[in-house]
């Protein structure tokens, strides 16, 4: 079934886009399988990701069409794709009404991943709203937490390195120190790895 006529727009500008706020966008490498139109996978591809069906449904109206994800950009010769999904298309958690990141891998990396008419598709770079960034909880520490523990500037505070020196590799304790001593001379921090307590080739003692 063609769905271009609904989940493809190529007279939209990313940089209109961009400005308007109200889409995440996201570029792919996506090839059909031969024998398939481009832009007919690549709408079938923005129908799978949102609101799109096998079957025209009756329920479909002029509300629902606005928060259809649409091809905006094609470059068949590039594998190059890309989708604008509406912002109001993303589930919102039930407790605080904040974006989840469950829902863009759902939505942009879910079930499109399955499709018979698509060879292959790859997700290589998407473009967050302001809006969006607002409503994602995002993560409760920043650099500037790691910039305080290291007695650094809370501003420009500089590059930091860590790195995960894991005694689970086969480590016994004097390569261990040797490996961390080597690192700590330009690095900040080691992280503490699970499987690392009291093995038996590196007791804790």
């Amino acid at each position: 079934m063609d769905q271009s006529n609904r989940y493809a727009d190529l007279s939209l500008d990313e940089e209109a886009l961009i400005k308007g706020g109200k889409h995440i966008l996201v570029a792919y490498k996506m090839k059909p399988k031969a024998g398939y139109d481009y832009l007919q996978a690549a709408a079938h591809f923005a129908a799978e990701s949102s609101t799109g069906t096998n079957v025209e449904v009756c329920t479909t109206d002029d509300f629902t069409r606005g928060v259809d994800a649409l091809v905006y950009a094609i470059d068949e010769a590039n594998d190059d794709m890309r989708i604008a999904y509406p912002l109001d298309l993303f589930d919102r958690n039930i407790t605080d009404g904040r974006m989840m990141i469950v829902s863009f891998l759902t939505l942009c990396i879910g079930n499109n991943q399955g499709m018979g008419d698509i060879e292959h598709a790859k997700m290589y770079d998407f473009y967050m709203p302001e809006r969006a960034i607002q409503l994602f909880d995002g993560p409760a520490k920043d650099i500037t937490d790691l910039w305080r523990i290291l007695g650094r500037p809370l501003r420009d505070g500089g590059y930091i390195a860590g790195t995960i020196i894991k005694p689970k590799l086969g480590l016994r304790p004097e390569p261990f120190a040797l490996a961390a001593y080597q690192f700590w001379l330009g690095g900040d921090f080691i992280k503490n790895d699970e499987p690392q307590g009291n093995q038996v080739f590196a007791p804790m003692k």
